[in-house]
């Protein structure tokens, strides 16, 4: 038996300002859609019997209507190819109460389509395979007596658990993220012959028949290093395939250390590390130690230049200061853009509220910003 185990889609994640010519939409969203098309199309070509999505489809219980359609039309596409799809809902698809409705309801009017919502454990028949979905959860005790109650059923060739949260005890077993779960680490001793896990965003095998997909895009400067996937299952032969999908490059440059540097080496340091190869991708350069007085003085019209053809580029300045002894000290301060986004995200402003209210802060900003610089 053949599966396919994606997850963390997060369809409808906006990030930074680039604008994607064509739709108009926020790049970072459009480079969302095209991965999960080009799984959808994948699936389609390799016919498994089983596609699982580990949670987190949509960013926020609040999708966009461009998001739902995305997400309506690919899962039209599999359903009309008579490919059983089993969906989880996962923190961000979840909402806070029982008593709000879920976006999910929508794919329960499609064949071949199993939406798992509304934090109960469900058994769903598939052929030889018994699927145990437990989709994210409204309380801890809720959660645990949905692992309590998913047990391998004996009269079925193959059981698959399917579950969204952490592991606990497990490296990078935390994000602390708002409605984040911990699952307990006795489902990995149990006779399930795979475990679908979503949530991390890497991908990983926790044990021999249990793994993270990992999102199939990056979505933070904390991924730029991982590489992205989505697995094939082989239950038969117990082989797990990683199949890598074309995701934006996002780089993180070595840092330069400021501290002896004139304005014009800061340019030119700049310069020697992007070596313009800069086309297409998302760039973050840390400027460590730099003099207040350097950084105002740097070319930021050079800079721009230098990094026009990149769809984002992102600087990060540690200040030093002189401290009344002559001695010196670090302040590490991000990007205004940076620290903005970061208030947003803590008061826990999502969908399109989030990137309304970043685009209006961050041209307010701006203007403060070239206004100082002039004076």
């Amino acid at each position: 038996m053949k599966i396919i185990h994606f997850s963390d889609t997060h369809l409808g994640h906006g990030d930074y300002t680039a604008i994607d010519p064509e739709s108009e939409l926020n790049q970072r969203e459009i480079d969302i859609y095209k991965v999960f098309r080009e799984i959808i199309d994948y699936i389609i070509e390799a016919k498994p019997d089983l596609v699982i999505h580990a949670g987190d489809l949509f960013d926020n219980i609040r999708p966009s209507n461009k998001a739902i359609s995305e997400a309506l039309e690919q899962f039209a596409r599999l359903s009309k190819a008579d490919i059983p799809t089993v969906i989880i809902a996962g923190n961000h698809s979840t909402p806070r109460q029982r008593s709000k409705e879920t976006i999910f309801k929508i794919l329960d009017y499609f064949e071949n389509i199993y939406p798992i919502y509304g934090g109960k454990y469900k058994k769903i028949i598939i052929g030889d395979c018994a699927i145990h979905a437990i989709p994210h959860t409204y309380s801890d005790q809720d959660l645990e007596e949905n692992v309590r109650i998913a047990k391998p059923d004996k009269n079925y060739e193959y059981n698959i658990l399917v579950t969204h949260g952490v592991i606990r005890g497990i490296k990078e077993a935390s994000w602390g993220e708002f409605k984040e779960q911990t699952i307990p680490d006795n489902i990995l001793h149990s006779d399930f012959d795979y475990i679908a896990l979503g949530h991390l965003h890497s991908c990983q095998e926790i044990s021999k028949n249990a793994y993270y997909s990992g999102s199939p895009e990056r979505l933070s400067f904390n991924e730029a290093n991982q590489k992205k996937y989505f697995l094939e299952i082989n239950l038969k032969t117990k082989s797990v395939r990683k199949i890598p999908t074309n995701t934006r490059e996002m780089k993180v440059f070595d840092s330069i250390d400021c501290e002896k540097l004139t304005p014009e080496q800061v340019i030119e340091s700049i310069q020697s590390r992007l070596e313009n190869q800069t086309e297409g991708k998302i760039i973050r350069m840390t400027f460590d130690n730099i003099p207040r007085h350097v950084y105002s003085s740097l070319d930021h019209q050079k800079i721009h230049e230098l990094t026009k053809n990149s769809t984002h580029f992102e600087p990060v300045f540690h200040f030093k200061d002189e401290d009344s002894t002559g001695g010196s000290s670090t302040s590490i301060i991000g990007t205004l853009d940076e620290e903005f986004e970061t208030f947003l995200k803590k008061k826990e402003i999502t969908g399109k509220e989030f990137t309304e209210l970043r685009t209006l802060g961050l041209e307010y900003l701006g203007r403060i910003e070239e206004e100082v610089n002039i004076e």
